[in-house]
């Protein structure tokens, strides 16, 4: 698996998403009988709010098929939501002129799994629900605290690993040391490569990114070593511009929530990854998203969890993603917790230790 992407390569007749996979777009001719006339003040909302151009006529009727299907589909799952049968909204956002299978191919591939984790996919998970903390607090938001760096954007590059891991190691070292510092992931995507078990933008694996920082003695702050979500073939670390260093990482216990609970009170957010295959992730906007078809063995995108609360829609874990702020709820994502974690966060959970 990797999160890759070229957004321009698209015009090879793609599969509409969810409800329209099965059928293939119709030829010229038919394309404007497939377009909602009513919606075109829509459209060009859609267009100036997210900065759309396309390169033809071709292209754009494509696209206006793919956003009037969203659109659809976001009707009918918010209908569901005002009646209490989902448990989130979902809403336009950057994604919603894509394919579902489009999408996925070049935001949710980002994942490398090292052999000897792949391995461990295929052993039953272990269930630690009955290992519940009754100390641990109600709420922890390390966010309110000040140890949460901004929300970024990973853009088409299949770096979500780099995110995850340097946006655990930046909170790490903001409650050690109070000192606030953005670091490099395109260090992590050009540096961090093939001997670490990483492919740049192809994907790679948090823990792999954590080992190349702890190996190289740092990694570079992101003032020094700007984000270019491509990969260089030159890595320009430069031991000058280190912003953070770290002694080695550690893996919460494998399937136990309560663990997880815990080293995110104790130690502070946590690299995580999770299946978020599903159509109601891609355009999540708020509540507590809760997916019983998730599949915990099948993690495909990195992100960081950064705390945990409650609200009258159920436990959540608070995750940061690396999809832009105009994405979910300002960056963020709040993910069931104590419901069998059916999206797997906890199975291959891990932190920096400084």
């Amino acid at each position: 698996m990797k999160c890759v992407a070229t957004f321009a390569a698209l015009l090879c007749v793609f599969h509409l998403g969810a409800a329209l996979n099965s059928w293939q777009l119709p030829d010229d001719a038919n394309l404007w009988s497939a377009i909602n006339a009513d919606l075109d003040m829509d459209w060009v909302a859609f267009k100036k709010s997210y900065n759309r151009t396309y390169s033809s006529n071709r292209e754009e009727m494509e696209r206006r098929i793919y956003w009037e299907d969203a659109i659809k589909f976001i009707q009918e799952h918010n209908l569901r939501f005002d009646r209490g049968e989902e448990t989130y909204s979902v809403g336009e956002n950057d994604f919603a002129d894509m394919a579902e299978d489009e999408f996925q191919r070049i935001y949710l591939s980002g994942l490398v799994i090292p052999p000897e984790v792949e391995q461990e996919l295929e052993e039953e998970v272990v269930d630690y629900e009955d290992d519940m903390d009754d100390d641990l607090p109600l709420e922890v938001d390390w966010r309110s605290k000040g140890a949460v760096t901004s929300v970024k954007n990973q853009g088409s590059c299949g770096s979500c690993w780099a995110f995850s891991a340097l946006g655990s190691l930046e909170s790490a070292v903001k409650i050690k040391t109070g000192k606030t510092v953005d670091l490099s992931e395109q260090e992590l995507v050009d540096c961090a490569y093939r001997s670490y078990g990483n492919y740049g933008c192809r994907g790679g694996w948090m823990n792999n990114g954590f080992k190349y920082i702890e190996k190289r003695g740092g990694v570079d702050s992101e003032s020094c070593y700007r984000y270019t979500g491509r990969r260089s073939y030159r890595c320009q670390h430069k031991s000058s511009c280190v912003g953070a260093r770290m002694a080695g990482h550690r893996n919460t216990r494998r399937g136990s929530e309560s663990d997880l609970a815990r080293t995110l009170s104790q130690r502070g957010p946590v690299a995580i990854a999770a299946d978020v295959s599903s159509r109601g992730f891609m355009h999540y906007r708020r509540g507590v998203y809760y997916n019983p078809r998730c599949n915990k063995r099948r993690v495909n995108h990195a992100m960081v969890n950064v705390g945990f609360g409650a609200s009258s829609r159920g436990k959540y874990w608070i995750i940061k993603n690396s999809w832009g702020q105009r994405w979910g709820d300002q960056g963020y994502i709040f993910m069931a917790k104590d419901r069998g974690d059916t999206c797997g966060l906890s199975n291959y959970a891990s932190y920096p230790v400084l």
